[in-house]
């Protein structure tokens, strides 16, 4: 079984180390957002748990929660779904996991991108199916080439991580018309100057794998959903109910509170801040001498050719976190697509600590 580890979490736990020993880091590794959850939704979980025990929910989660999921899709992208098409999981990556298992037994491949996030070829790996790379590049704008699409089935991430990239509403519809599509949208909601194409805006015959961690800010709290077709909310419950029971009690009732009109305001507003740290590190990033081949549109990360600096990104970035007290994500987390030469920035941090970042590294490199 080919199990690769998650390099951002390696170095993640050796910048903690440097912190346990006294040393201030500046983490521009993770894609934690570092901005509060909003106080209703706190208020919420409070009052839950002085009210009442947390028992069991239901394996597919509290019908409430999926009644809001699927009226925000209706208010969001105009897309009419059952609520009953809605599955609540703890976190998005269980989600993830079991709609793989139901599409790769159905389409007997599924493709995923070359750079993109780990968790896709890995999980098509644990589960045993047969995975396809495809390989996009960088003087292409990390655009995947529809015209090579061979796969029955393939998983697409848009806004995309670890590249900022958004799928225009074309190649989405080009991609539905030639395979079946798990589109991973944790962050939509986080995007600067154009929105995101959800892809149920296209197809209703697709999964679509959501969660509260990414623009909703809840991280820690562990919610996440996918939206399936009829013919699989069956399969997917059932591997649900057998690899986590239910999803966290008080996190869904909490999770209620994000669709508050006010609440929805205050997430919004975030985003205007997340723009900000975009243009900030961006800038700072290529004013190192970093080449950003696409500037990114919407999530919260930067990827950079570090080539002129190094062609190994996981030995680079130890030494830059040794040397400066600045942890970055080899792009070796992302592929084996060239990523040895690319590093990714994530700008889930203030703009004093971007700057300070941006500064130490301008030292040790310039």
């Amino acid at each position: 079984m080919e199990i690769k580890p998650f390099y951002v979490m390696e170095i993640l736990e050796r910048a903690k180390e440097l912190e346990r020993k006294g040393r201030k880091i500046i983490h521009f590794e993770v894609g934690e957002p570092d901005l509060p959850v909003p106080r209703k939704v706190k208020e919420e979980a409070i009052k839950a748990l002085n009210r009442m025990e947390m028992k069991y929910t239901e394996s597919a989660g509290i019908l409430p929660l999926r009644e809001k999921i699927a009226e925000y899709y209706y208010e969001t992208y105009n897309v009419g779904i059952s609520p009953e098409q809605v599955i609540v999981t703890p976190g998005s990556s269980p989600a993830l996991l079991a709609v793989l298992k139901v599409v790769g037994e159905k389409f007997s491949e599924i493709a995923y991108t070359d750079p993109g996030y780990p968790c896709y070829k890995n999980m098509i790996n644990f589960l045993k199916i047969k995975g396809r790379r495809v390989v996009t590049s960088a003087k292409d704008g990390f655009e995947i080439p529809i015209s090579e699409m061979e796969s029955p089935a393939m998983i697409i991430n848009s806004p995309a991580n670890p590249t900022g990239g958004i799928l225009s509403r074309e190649t989405i519809e080009k991609l539905s018309e030639k395979c079946f599509l798990i589109s991973d949208e944790i962050y939509h909601g986080l995007t600067y100057g154009e929105k995101a194409t959800s892809v149920l805006e296209v197809t209703k015959e697709c999964c679509v794998v959501g969660g509260f961690s990414k623009f909703f800010l809840m991280t820690g709290w562990r919610v996440g959903w996918v939206v399936v077709p009829k013919w699989m909310v069956k399969e997917v419950t059932a591997i649900l109910q057998n690899i986590v029971i239910s999803p966290p009690t008080v996190s869904q009732i909490a999770a209620l509170k994000c669709f508050d009109s006010d609440v929805l305001e205050e997430l919004k507003e975030n985003v205007k801040i997340f723009e900000k740290r975009r243009n900030l590190m961006l800038e700072g990033v290529q004013e190192l001498g970093f080449d950003v081949p696409v500037e990114p549109k919407g999530a919260f990360y930067v990827y950079a050719d570090s080539s002129r600096f190094s062609d190994d990104s996981y030995s680079f970035v130890l030494d830059i976190l040794g040397n400066t007290g600045v942890a970055l994500t080899p792009g070796i987390d992302f592929g084996e697509n060239g990523t040895n030469k690319y590093v990714r920035f994530s700008y889930c941090t203030d703009e004093n600590k971007i700057i300070e970042g941006l500064e130490r590294l301008y030292r040790y490199l310039r």
